[in-house]
């Protein structure tokens, strides 16, 4: 029993012809036909109504397809991850004592800026720990304070480097300091 099959040929510009072949190559696919049979194979097939509330709602939202699609597709990789124990949550007192000293290290640098620059300090996590105790905060782990001043956290530390730079501090500045006061402080009681 054989069909009458009609022969088609498609004319590929370059960049269709380099996905085709990347495609291909993904899914160790080598002839043509394997190709377009994977392609029907595993296509999302929806119903045209589907496809026209979909469209609705990306002009009513001035959105696209795939802009609707990749929030719900991150979400999914998301909690798979989170499931099995890849992604793990921040935990939620994690995220309030970041908050918090966020707030802590603002105050810090308006605080800093308003002395004389001989006085500036650079903000280590001793420092924050000093300042902390002194005005009565609520205490934070030095692990989250230095997960945050090396910017490894959400929080946004972008004002503590500008502080840096401007007052032209760094990790040594504080030990300088310390060192010039104590002799000079050693000088007064000589003379």
């Amino acid at each position: 029993m054989s069909r009458n099959r009609k022969q088609w040929t498609v004319s590929l510009n370059e960049d269709l012809e380099n996905k085709i072949i990347n495609y291909k190559n993904k899914y160790n696919l080598k002839e043509n036909k394997e190709f377009l049979s994977h392609i029907f194979d595993n296509i999302l097939n929806l119903e045209k109504s589907t496809i026209n509330k979909i469209n609705k709602i990306c002009t009513d939202y001035n959105t696209t397809k795939e802009e609707l699609l990749k929030l719900m597709i991150e979400k999914h990789i998301n909690k798979t991850l989170k499931n099995q124990g890849i992604v793990k949550e921040k935990n939620k007192h994690t995220s309030r004592a970041e908050s918090e000293l966020l707030i802590i290290l603002q105050k810090m640098v308006e605080e800093y800026k308003e002395k004389p620059v001989e006085d500036r300090k650079y903000i280590s996590v001793s420092q924050v720990q000093k300042y902390i105790i002194i005005n009565g905060c609520r205490q934070k782990h030095n692990n989250i304070i230095k997960k945050v001043l090396d910017g490894l956290s959400d929080v946004d530390i972008s004002f503590i480097k500008k502080y840096h730079q401007e007052n032209n501090l760094n990790v040594s500045s504080n030990l300088s300091k310390r060192h010039s006061q104590d002799l000079s402080s050693g000088l007064k009681i000589e003379e």
